[in-house]
């Protein structure tokens, strides 16, 4: 899947950190007219009160802080009650869930979509046929994902730090982003309502429920390896001695171990490998491959070369363009049970979800 090609549009991008300076350079590369608001940082505006004619803007990104979220959206809204927002994730932080869904059913012209690069992800879409293909007459029998990169240096600096969602916040959306182009819908809304039967500090996250695979879900912001088993096979000999065979990424290293692996009930397995040309190919960011490993027969891999990041904010700003009036993918299930999972990691409880904050039109429940 190739990115479309828009006619240019005028992108206000609010928040010009680290992610907002790179939703800037991908649609200012994109030929879109590009106008920022942030405090300081050579923005435009320091205010979206000052943005002058919103009736001229094409789309807004928010892409502030978690905490100001809420506040940004409700001002653009209040100017522009018609406004395309891309809002980064998480959409907010979980005791707002309720207020921005009042936000939303207030503003019914609004069309709102949460950032979800894993989705529109050409990677993760092939990832799935495949295991679409193999899994008919051999169910699933096991998922397991792993996001790993050892972020301390980050932390220390400022970045990745989530006081509510904790580790779930940094990589938990992005893996259920990948399960649920895994999983049917029926059955990835029964995952998201089970309780883990096991939930570790470090967000090792198995669950086990009756009329779906066993998942487990693992990210360590320490570097800390789970499974090199799975996806070890597939990185250069030297990333393998170096990091995968150990299990441990450095300080400072900017080695990233991400995959997602399917086992299906006959032991087939097929696996997605984010990046694994780390220290092979200066482009090693936009390559992945795709691996299908049968003991009987000859294994199968392809490569798939995108930069996915930029694919979908090109594929969401094309799909803000076309939803219709009141449309808004926020996915508060998957908000509520992250939020759920932080709070299991901090305490060892995990709380039981909610169904009475609900939104009104929204594009996705899930």
């Amino acid at each position: 899947m190739s990115a479309p090609t828009l006619a240019e549009k005028t992108i206000v991008i609010v928040g010009l950190g680290k992610i907002g300076s790179l939703y800037a350079a991908c649609y200012g590369q994109a030929g879109h007219r590009i106008r920022t608001v942030d405090i300081g940082d050579g923005a435009d505006w320091e205010r979206v009160a000052q943005v002058p004619d919103p009736a001229a803007v094409d789309a807004w990104v928010v892409a502030t802080p978690t905490a100001s979220h809420l506040a940004i959206v409700d001002e653009i809204l209040r100017r522009r009650p018609d406004a395309r927002v891309l809002l980064e994730k998480p959409a907010c932080y979980p005791d707002d869930l309720a207020d921005l869904g009042r936000t939303v059913r207030r503003h019914p012209r609004a069309r709102i979509i949460v950032n979800d690069v894993y989705s529109h992800s050409e990677a993760v879409q092939r990832f799935a046929a495949s295991v679409r293909a193999s899994a008919g007459p051999d169910p699933i029998r096991k998922i397991t994902v792993e996001f790993t990169k050892n972020r301390e240096s980050d932390v220390a600096n400022g970045r990745f730090v989530d006081t509510q969602y904790g580790e779930a916040g940094y990589e938990g959306f992005h893996m259920l982003s990948i399960l649920r182009a895994i999983l049917p819908s029926a059955e990835y809304r029964t995952y998201l309502r089970t309780v883990p039967s096991s939930v570790t500090p470090e967000m090792r996250v198995r669950t086990t429920a009756p009329g779906i695979p066993e998942v487990e879900l693992y990210t360590s912001s320490t570097g800390a390896i789970a499974f090199p088993e799975l996806a070890g096979f597939a990185f250069p000999e030297r990333v393998s001695r170096d990091f995968i065979t150990p299990s441990a990424i450095p300080y400072g290293s900017e080695f990233r171990y991400r995959f997602a692996d399917v086992e299906l009930r006959s032991g087939k397995h097929v696996t997605l490998v984010f990046e694994p040309f780390f220290g092979a190919d200066p482009d090693h960011k936009n390559v992945h491959t795709v691996h299908i490993r049968d003991t009987a027969a000859p294994a199968r891999h392809f490569r798939i070369a995108v930069n996915h990041f930029k694919e979908a904010l090109l594929t969401q700003l094309d799909l803000l363009q076309h939803l219709g009036e009141g449309t808004t993918v926020v996915r508060p299930a998957e908000h509520r049970f992250l939020a759920a999972l932080g709070s299991a990691m901090f305490t060892g409880i995990f709380p039981q979800t909610t169904e009475n904050e609900k939104f009104a039109r929204i594009g996705s429940e899930a």
